[in-house]
C-alpha cells in the first residue's frame, strides 16, 4: 500500500505534475489515506513501484515527489535510461504491411546488461571530430572515450571520406521526400479542411497554408524545386549517389570495428528561438547525425559530460541490425559515466 494525501485521492484536485512524479506529497498537507500501490507502468512517470525502504523516512518521501528535487541515490540497472529505452524499442520494433520502408527485425529486442565493454573495438570518425565541433564538447567526447578504454573497449581511428557532404545530400533528401509524402495533405482525404473555402483550389491553398509551419513550409518548397524538371539530376540524383558512398563508407568501416562514436552534436544546446531566423545555422547541429540516418545504420546518444554548463551527446553508432549489440555498450558506458545533470544550466 503507499500513501499519499487526501486531496490528491481526487484526481480532480491533483497538480498537473501528478502524471509525471507520482504519489508525492506536499509538505503543507499532512493528512494521508491509503490508496492500492500502482502498477508496474508507474515507473516510467517517475512514481514508486515498491514500499520505501525502512531508512526512507517521511521528509525523503517529501522530496522525492517534488519536482527539481535531488534524487536520493543513484538509479538502479532497471530504472537505467538504456533499458526504457530497450522497453520502448522492443514494442516499436518490427515490420508494418502498410509501409514499404519498414523491416522485420531478425530477433528479439533485449534489456541490456552489460557492465563491461572488453573485447569491443571502437571507431573514432576523424571526419567528425574535427573541424567545426567545440572544444567544450571535443573534451567531454574524449573523456568518454577514456572511459569507455577504462571498461575494455578498443580504439582505434576510422574514416567516412563522403560523411562531410551528408549534411548537404540529407538537406536535398529529406525536403524532397517531404514534398512528396506531404502532397496529400490537402484536405481532402487526411488531415484537417479549412473552412468556408468558396472552392476546390482555395480549399487546397488555405488548408497548406494553416495547416503547415514554417519549416514545413520550407521543406516542401525546397524539396519541390529539387524535384522539378530540370533540376531532378542536378539535386536529386546526385543526393541519392552521395547517400550510396555515405553507406558503402560505413560497411567498410564496421569491415575493422564494432561501433563508431562521434559527438552527437557539434555544439551544446543554443536557447530558444536563438536560430529561427538562421535556419541554415541550425541545420548545422545535425552535422554529426545525418550521415548515419542516409546509411541506415542505428546510433544511439548518451550523455558524457557538461560543456558551458550543458550536456554534451557521446554518439554511438553500428551496423545494420546490431541495436541489441548498441545497447549493451551504450549501457555499460553510460554506467560508467555516471553522469550528473544537477550541474547543468537549465
Amino acid at each position: 500500500m503507499t500513501q499519499v494525501n487526501t486531496s490528491l485521492a481526487d484526481p480532480a484536485a491533483r497538480p498537473s505534475w501528478w502524471h509525471y512524479w507520482g504519489d508525492g506529497v506536499p509538505a503543507e498537507d499532512q493528512a494521508r489515506v491509503e490508496l492500492p500501490a500502482p502498477p508496474p507502468w508507474r515507473a516510467f512517470h517517475g512514481g514508486p513501484t515498491q514500499a520505501p525502504p525502512p531508512d526512507h523516512d517521511d521528509e525523503t518521501e517529501r522530496k522525492l515527489g517534488q519536482v527539481g528535487a535531488e534524487p536520493r541515490r543513484r538509479a538502479t540497472a532497471e530504472e537505467c535510461d538504456l533499458v526504457n529505452a530497450a522497453l520502448m524499442l522492443r514494442h516499436m520494433v518490427g515490420q508494418d504491411e502498410c509501409d514499404a520502408t519498414s523491416l522485420a527485425f531478425p530477433g528479439e529486442i533485449e534489456l541490456p546488461t552489460a557492465e563491461r565493454l572488453d573485447g569491443v573495438r571502437i571507431g573514432v570518425a576523424l571526419e567528425l571530430t574535427s573541424d567545426g565541433i567545440q572544444a567544450g564538447v571535443l573534451e567531454a567526447f574524449q573523456s568518454g572515450l577514456a572511459r569507455a578504454q577504462e571498461l575494455g573497449a578498443e580504439l582505434q581511428d576510422v574514416s567516412l571520406p563522403h560523411a562531410p557532404h551528408a549534411l548537404s545530400a540529407y538537406y536535398v533528401l529529406a525536403p524532397a521526400e517531404c514534398s512528396s509524402n506531404l502532397a496529400r495533405f490537402d484536405g481532402v482525404r487526411y488531415g484537417m479542411r479549412a473552412p468556408d473555402a468558396d472552392d476546390l483550389l482555395e480549399m487546397y491553398t488555405r488548408t497548406r497554408h494553416d495547416g503547415f509551419g514554417a519549416e514545413v513550409k520550407r521543406r516542401i518548397m525546397l524539396g519541390t524545386y529539387a524535384l522539378s524538371s530540370g533540376y531532378y539530376d542536378a539535386y536529386y540524383g546526385r543526393a541519392q549517389r552521395v547517400r550510396t558512398k555515405i553507406a558503402e563508407d560505413f560497411r567498410t568501416a564496421f569491415a575493422s570495428v564494432d561501433f563508431i562514436a562521434a559527438p552527437t552534436s557539434p555544439t551544446v544546446a543554443f536557447r530558444l528561438g536563438e536560430k529561427t531566423a538562421d535556419p541554415l545555422s541550425m541545420y548545422l547541429s545535425d552535422y554529426c547525425t545525418v550521415p548515419m540516418s542516409l546509411a541506415g545504420v542505428p546510433a544511439i546518444s548518451i550523455p558524457c559530460g557538461l560543456s558551458e554548463g550543458l550536456p554534451v551527446g557521446l554518439q554511438l553508432t553500428g551496423p545494420a541490425f546490431s541495436e541489441n549489440r548498441l545497447l549493451d555498450a551504450a549501457h555499460a558506458l553510460e554506467h560508467a559515466l555516471e553522469f550528473d545533470a544537477r550541474g547543468a544550466h537549465v
